[in-house]
């Protein structure tokens, strides 16, 4: 027992810097072994609609290589409705199956393709389920169209109780002026539907989380 107080595993506490309106995560606890990078609407149809769509897949592919390699999950969600006798309201929801629906990327060997049924990547899907049987903690996201697909995935995945960083410069809006006004709602009342980041300072957070033995 003696032995066991003076021999520890010391990690200094973990956050990402400069997040707002509150340092993330909460407990100031990040782990890469239990972080998501959610990636929404990566697909071609959404990205050719998006603003800054180049620039924003090459931040999130980067990141994606990062939190892979510190054994991190990396997920994409394809958001696309399914073929009805009738035409219904879709906007730029593609039919899933066709060109419009795939991913721009394709995923590693690794990663986890989500198909939601709508906007909101918990709807019509497993993606709560397999957030929460994988162990995450902290969920990272992006992605296209993302004052749509974005903001109604944060929203709903906080509802249920998880820590959530949307990546700003890791967001490409179908409209640059709504995607700034979806950013500024999830600071409300102090983060209530999480906490807003960069990618640039998430790679640095992520590679500096490496426990030291201290005797």
């Amino acid at each position: 027992m003696k032995d066991s107080l003076h021999m520890h595993t010391h990690i200094e506490a973990k956050v990402v810097a400069h997040t707002v309106p509150y340092p993330w995560p909460y407990d100031r606890a990040l782990d890469p072994a239990h972080t998501a990078l959610v990636i929404c609407g990566a697909q071609h149809g959404l990205a050719d609609a998006s603003v800054g769509s180049t620039e924003v897949i090459g931040r999130l592919t980067q990141l994606a290589r990062v939190v892979r390699a510190q054994g991190g999950l990396v997920m994409w969600i394809r958001h696309g409705a399914r073929p009805a006798p009738s035409p219904g309201r879709r906007g730029l929801l593609a039919w899933r199956g066709t060109a419009s629906w795939d991913l721009v990327e394709a995923p590693d060997d690794a990663d986890l393709v989500i198909d939601a049924s709508g906007w909101d990547g918990s709807f019509g899907s497993d993606l709560d389920h397999t957030l929460r049987s994988l162990d995450v903690r902290t969920i990272l996201l992006g992605g296209f169209a993302s004052e749509i697909t974005v903001d109604s995935t944060v929203r709903t995945l906080n509802d249920r109780g998880h820590e959530c960083l949307v990546l700003t410069d890791g967001c490409a809006p179908a409209d640059s002026d709504l995607g700034a006004r979806a950013h500024a709602s999830l600071t409300m009342s102090g983060g209530i539907f999480g906490a807003l980041g960069t990618t640039i300072h998430v790679i640095a957070a992520l590679t500096a989380c490496t426990p030291e033995e201290q005797p």
